[in-house]
C-alpha cells in the first residue's frame, strides 16, 4: 500500500503542476486517508511538488508514524502555526486547499497569516482523482459488501410483525461488527409501514405490521472502504398498490444496471431510470438522484443525478438505487451497487431484490 499511496501523492503532485500551485493544504479526513492511511478526528496534509508532510496534534503523532512511514510528520502545538512555518519553508506563493472541507475559521485564519500567499480553492479535484477505484480499494469495498451481507442474513428473521425498527437497526449494526466490519458504514435506517415514504427514515419505536414493506439501508466499514445497500421486505400479502410500485422500482434497477455502461454520460443514465418510473405515473414519488460512487465514503463522486456533468468510467463503483415513496402508504427502494468495466457491468452485492416475503 506505501507504493500504491506514493503513486497517488505523484498524481497530486502532477495536478500542482498543471494548475500552477506550489503546494496544497488538504483538510478533508477522507482525502487524508486515501493519500497516507492516516485517519483521525483532525489533521491536515501539507503538500508540495517535491515533498509531503502529515500535521497532527499530539494524540495522533504515534498512529500516524506507524501508519504512513515514509511520510515526515509535524506536531501541532500552541502558539505554533505550522501550516505558516512550512509556507515560509517550502517560499509558497500558490497554496491550493480543498475548499468543501476548510471551515470559514480556519479559512479567515490563513488569509489573515498566511501573508502575500495567494489561497486557491482546489473544488474538488482530489475526489475527482477517487471516483475510480484501483484493485486494492475493489477488494476492500468487497469485503465490506461480504460483511454487510451475512451480517443481514443473519438479522433477517428478525423483520417480522412485532419486532420494532430499531431492534432491526441495533441488531444489523452489531452483527456487521460480529462479521468483521469496523461498524456500520452509516446510519441504518430501518422504515416500515407508511414510515416507508420517508427515505431517509431513522429507526423508530414503530413495530412492525402484517401487510406493509419495510425498508432496510444499511451497509459495512471494512478497512476503511463502505458498502451500501438498499432491500426492501414484505411482511406477508401486501396491498395492490405497493406490489405494484416494488415491480416498477425493480424493473427501474434493472434498467439502470443494464445500462451503466463506460462512456455513457452520467446524466443520461438517471434519465433512463427516472424516465421508467416517470413513464408509469410515479415520477412525483422519486425525488432523490439514481445513485452515486461508494468507496472511502459512502456517498461520494460521481453524483448520479439530473444535474451530474461527467461520463461513467471504468472501475467507479456506484449504486443504481430508484425508489418510490408514497405519503401515508409506504415506500419501495432497492439498491444495489454495480462496479463499471470495460465490458458490460458487474453486480456487486449479493442479497436478492426479487420480491422478499416474511
Amino acid at each position: 500500500m506505501v507504493m500504491i499511496r506514493q503513486a497517488r501523492i505523484e498524481r497530486v503532485q502532477s495536478l500542482l503542476e498543471e494548475t500552477g500551485l506550489d503546494g496544497c493544504v488538504l483538510k478533508g479526513m477522507d482525502n487524508i486517508f486515501y493519500l497516507t492511511g492516516f485517519r483521525g478526528s483532525e489533521g491536515s496534509l501539507f503538500i508540495t511538488r517535491g515533498d509531503v508532510v502529515l500535521v497532527v496534534d499530539f494524540r495522533y503523532v504515534t498512529h500516524a508514524r506507524e501508519v504512513t512511514r515514509d511520510i515526515r510528520i509535524e506536531e501541532m502545538r500552541p502558539k505554533r502555526d505550522v501550516i505558516n512555518d512550512l509556507c515560509t519553508k517550502y517560499r509558497i506563493s500558490k497554496l491550493g486547499f480543498d475548499g468543501a472541507h476548510v471551515h470559514y475559521n480556519v479559512f479567515k485564519s490563513w488569509a489573515e497569516n498566511l501573508v502575500g500567499i495567494s489561497l486557491v480553492p482546489m473544488n474538488n479535484a482530489i475526489e475527482e482523482i477517487r471516483k475510480t477505484k484501483e484493485p486494492e480499494e475493489i477488494t476492500a469495498i468487497m469485503a465490506a459488501i461480504e460483511a454487510a451481507t451475512k451480517a443481514f442474513t443473519d438479522v433477517l428473521g428478525l423483520v417480522k410483525p412485532g419486532s420494532t425498527e430499531k431492534e432491526i437497526a441495533d441488531e444489523l449494526d452489531h452483527a456487521m461488527r460480529k462479521r468483521g466490519a469496523q461498524g456500520p458504514s452509516f446510519d441504518t435506517i430501518v422504515a416500515s409501514g407508511p414510515r416507508g415514504a420517508l427515505p431517509h427514515a431513522e429507526p423508530g419505536d414503530r413495530k412492525l405490521k402484517e401487510g406493509e414493506t419495510v425498508i432496510i439501508d444499511y451497509g459495512a466499514a471494512v478497512a476503511g472502504y463502505c458498502s451500501d445497500e438498499t432491500v426492501t421486505v414484505c411482511l406477508g400479502e401486501i396491498p395492490d398498490k405497493l406490489s405494484e410500485i416494488y415491480a416498477i422500482v425493480n424493473d427501474a434497477r434493472k434498467l439502470g444496471i443494464e445500462k451503466a455502461r463506460a462512456g455513457m454520460a452520467i446524466a443520461r443514465l438517471d434519465a433512463i431510470v427516472r424516465g421508467y418510473i416517470e413513464e408509469r405515473g410515479y415520477g412525483d414519488f422519486f425525488r432523490h438522484g439514481v445513485g452515486h460512487g461508494v468507496g472511502i465514503a459512502v456517498h461520494e463522486a460521481p453524483g448520479i443525478n439530473s444535474v451530474a456533468n461527467g461520463i461513467l468510467e471504468e472501475n467507479m463503483v456506484i449504486t443504481v438505487e430508484p425508489g418510490i415513496y408514497l405519503p401515508n402508504i409506504g415506500g419501495v427502494r432497492l439498491e444495489d451497487m454495480v462496479l463499471i468495466t470495460e465490458d458490460s457491468p458487474r453486480v456487486l452485492t449479493h442479497i436478492r431484490k426479487d420480491i422478499i416475503k416474511m
